[in-house]
């Protein structure tokens, strides 16, 4: 019933719901157990009652010959309601994603997850979600360029993100986010996003040698200012993905955010989580353009991270390609880059282990068989909030189905049994 119940929406048809406990059935491998009647819907609309029955086996009355009778249960539960939730989806679009065909499935998956909860009236209006797509960097938009500083005698606001069109020949197409002021101009190969920032650990690694003070934390931008992509030579200008799309309850708006994505760079994973905690901290309340969000930390409200990343950390190390994330700064002298990877993995569960202790949940998805599975698993808040996912439709872990199965489980812990 728990499941039933987690799985309902305003929208549902009785069909669907009855698939839906068929499916319970199923996963029970009770072949007796079957459905009588229902799942219906209380007057009221606040709980969902299936009665079942199974055929039990006698004792005493098989001395008449009597082997088994049928008996009937009806339960009840009530429909999943949350004080309250915001949730960020962490979305990695680096250039494998597309690569490997690992992007549409994950839009896909995406958009489902918003639609559970968006769906059900009785959660939408609990329920705020955030988007973090992330790669190289993370993109703050230019909605947000009073939070950023000047550094190393370069402009705040680089000319490339005011004036592109001077930037950037006629053979190159210019587009817009859904905010209608971060542009984009793209060629068939490459987008050049306006509006990414170079990450706060690798500033800080530039200039001490070391991060840890300020570079891992929430800190927001009237206290830490962000320093802009282009500040930092050894940056590509196309390894950006588009804007964060900030806690809001426009669920069409999100699954736009969702559908107008694209995919280009390396990997940067403790960028893209340290973001989704820009989303979710009360330090942020007021900075983003919902002035309520994000709540502050309490056991009423509740605060989660859906992270997905296909791959590896991927650091640009400088020697090979040119490029050189800042955080790479102090270890060229090595040989490889595995010294760079391994302090942006340690600086990425320092984020993980604070943002758990502040009471956030962490789900991690490792998406295809190149994920780093092992970093994932120690992210995530616990076994049961890490999962594997597949692009291939016929598989089990095909991560629509995976979301699904997160959402249901985030809809399901607010489930109550009546009867």
């Amino acid at each position: 019933m728990l499941t039933v119940s987690a799985s309902y929406s305003d929208k549902m048809k009785q069909k669907d719901m009855v698939d839906v406990v068929n499916d319970m059935i199923a996963a029970h491998g009770d072949t007796s157990l079957e459905l009588v009647s229902g799942p219906t819907l209380s007057a009221d609309g606040s709980e969902v009652c299936v009665e079942l029955r199974r055929n039990l086996e006698t004792t005493f009355l098989q001395l008449i010959r009597i082997s088994s009778i049928p008996v009937s249960a009806t339960s009840c539960s009530a429909i999943g309601e949350m004080t309250s939730a915001e949730i960020a989806l962490v979305l990695d679009v680096s250039s494998s994603m597309i690569e490997e065909g690992r992007f549409a499935p994950m839009q896909d998956a995406a958009r489902e997850f918003v639609e559970a909860f968006s769906s059900n009236s009785k959660l939408s209006d609990q329920v705020k979600l955030a988007i973090v797509p992330f790669s190289s960097r993370v993109n703050i938009g230019m909605t947000h360029t009073d939070w950023l500083m000047s550094y190393a005698g370069s402009p705040a606001v680089p000319s490339r993100w005011t004036n592109p069109n001077a930037s950037y020949s006629s053979s190159y197409s210019k587009g817009w986010w859904i905010d209608g002021k971060t542009p984009v101009m793209y060629n068939s190969k490459n987008y050049y996003w306006m509006g990414c920032i170079e990450p706060r650990a690798d500033i800080e690694m530039k200039d001490t040698g070391s991060t840890g003070s300020y570079g891992l934390t929430d800190d927001n931008p009237k206290g830490r200012p962000f320093v802009a992509m282009d500040t930092n030579p050894g940056s590509s200008q196309s390894f950006c993905p588009p804007p964060i799309t900030p806690l809001s309850g426009d669920f069409n708006g999100l699954e736009n955010a969702i559908s107008e994505l694209t995919s280009q760079g390396s990997t940067r994973l403790d960028a893209g989580l340290v973001a989704a905690w820009y989303t979710l901290s009360p330090k942020w309340k007021g900075m983003w353009k919902d002035s309520s969000t994000p709540r502050s930390y309490s056991s009423k409200d509740r605060k989660i991270a859906v992270f997905m990343t296909d791959g590896e950390m991927n650091t640009q190390y400088g020697k090979s390609a040119g490029k050189l994330d800042w955080l790479c700064y102090y270890m060229q002298s090595t040989s490889k880059s595995d010294a760079c990877n391994n302090k942006a993995d340690q600086d990425m569960l320092t984020i993980c282990s604070d943002m758990k202790d502040k009471g956030i949940e962490i789900y991690a998805v490792a998406y295809g068989e190149d994920a780093d599975q092992d970093t994932l698993r120690a992210c995530a808040s616990d076994d049961d909030h890490f999962y594997s996912a597949s692009a291939a439709s016929s598989s089990a872990d095909y991560i629509p189905d995976v979301y699904k199965k997160i959402a249901a489980k985030i809809r399901n812990e607010s489930v109550r049994l009546t009867r």
